[in-house]
Parts: structure tokens; sequence; C-alpha cells
């Protein structure tokens, strides 16, 4: 049975070691956490807040990972202040990659394990969301990233886009919630909408609204 911190560990050794190959920072990302967060929602046959969890570190372990390489990134290519951007930019977009990864695979290993699928999505959102902002990560990007893998996770599992969407939205503008009132709104106003040609509506009142507070 595979604990959270262990989910984490696998994660970022496996991206490690496929962007030292590819250089593939985005891609290696989403491919592993998904793996990974399949196998071990499968394997414990976690359900709720135990997928969150499980969810939280591997969105961990990912952005630790392309944290470390990017290091060495920055490190090797101090005279080249195009590579340097370049490296910078595709960190940047780690975490919307990391998130969707992280939601895609949550929401296949409750499927397989025979749980709930929308709940899922929901939960995997929430956690990715906490875990990005613990570890100083663009929240906004995150939740993006949580909502297109719970739309591409339903898809491709049958079930309702828009719900599974939907759900998502709700779980990552729930968690932004417990930063701010000005981040619930941000996170709203970002996952609100049509996404990868989806309906995207939150079923929740948290974020709604404005306030000069906003910046």
């Amino acid at each position: 049975m595979a604990d959270e911190r262990d989910v984490g560990n696998r994660v970022k050794d496996g991206i490690i070691g496929v962007i030292r190959g590819t250089g593939e920072v985005a891609q290696a990302a989403i491919e592993t956490v998904s793996e990974t967060a399949q196998a071990a929602v499968r394997a414990t046959g976690a359900t709720g807040g135990a997928v969150a969890g499980l969810a939280a570190s591997a969105v961990k372990g990912a952005i630790d990972a392309v944290g470390d390489v990017s290091g060495e990134l920055t490190e090797t290519a101090v005279d080249s202040v195009e590579t340097a951007v370049d490296g910078a930019a595709r960190v940047g977009a780690k975490v919307g990659s990391v998130t969707k990864g992280a939601v895609i695979g949550a929401v296949r290993g409750t499927k397989e394990a025979g749980g709930e699928v929308i709940g899922a999505a929901q939960e995997t959102a929430s956690g990715a969301v906490r875990e990005a902002s613990e570890l100083g990560a663009d929240i906004t990007t995150a939740a993006v990233g949580a909502v297109e893998g719970a739309i591409e996770a339903a898809k491709e599992l049958g079930v309702s886009a828009e719900e599974a969407g939907s759900a998502a939205a709700t779980g990552a503008i729930d968690a932004a919630s417990d930063i701010s009132a000005a981040a619930a709104r941000r996170v709203r106003w970002a996952v609100e909408g049509t996404i990868k040609g989806v309906r995207v509506v939150a079923q929740t009142a948290v974020g709604r609204g404005e306030s000069e507070e906003d910046g």
C-alpha cells in the first residue's frame, strides 16, 4: 500500500528522469503524475479526502522535481539570457501540467477502484490547489490545470465532462477561499466559462462578486 510520501517521491524521481532524458517539462509532468497518482489510488482504493491527499503529494513531488531540474538548468545557462528565460517559462508552465496530471490520474484510479468519479475530481482539484499554494506556486494556473484534467479524464471515461469540470472548479475555488477571499475570486474568474470546449459552472457561491481588495 502506497503512502503519500512514497507517491511524492516516485513522482519526483520519475519526472527528473524524464526531463533529463528529453528536456520536456510539461509533458513529462502530466504523464508521470497521472500514472503515479492513478496507480496509488487504484492500489489503496482511496476515496474522498484520501484521494485529495494522494493527489497533493503527487503535485508536491512534481513541483519539487521541476524545481530541482530548473535550478540545474539555470546554473548551466547563466551565460545565455535566452536559454534562461526559456527555462523559466517552462518551469512556470509546470504548475498547470502538474495539477492536470494529478487530477487525470486520480480520477482514472478512482474509476478503476469503483469510486465516485465526480467527487474525486472535486477532492483532487482542492488538494492540488492547496498544495500549490503551500509551495508558493501560482494557484490560478494550478486551478485551470485541475479543471482541464477533470474534463480530459471525464471524456476518456465516458462521464459528464461538464459535471467533472464544474466539480473540479468548485474544489479549486473552495481551496482558494482558505487562502483569502481575493484568491477565491481570482480562481473563480479563471475557471468559470468555457474550458476545452466545455461549459464550466462552479457549484459554490464562494468567490462571487467584486471587491476593491482584488489586485
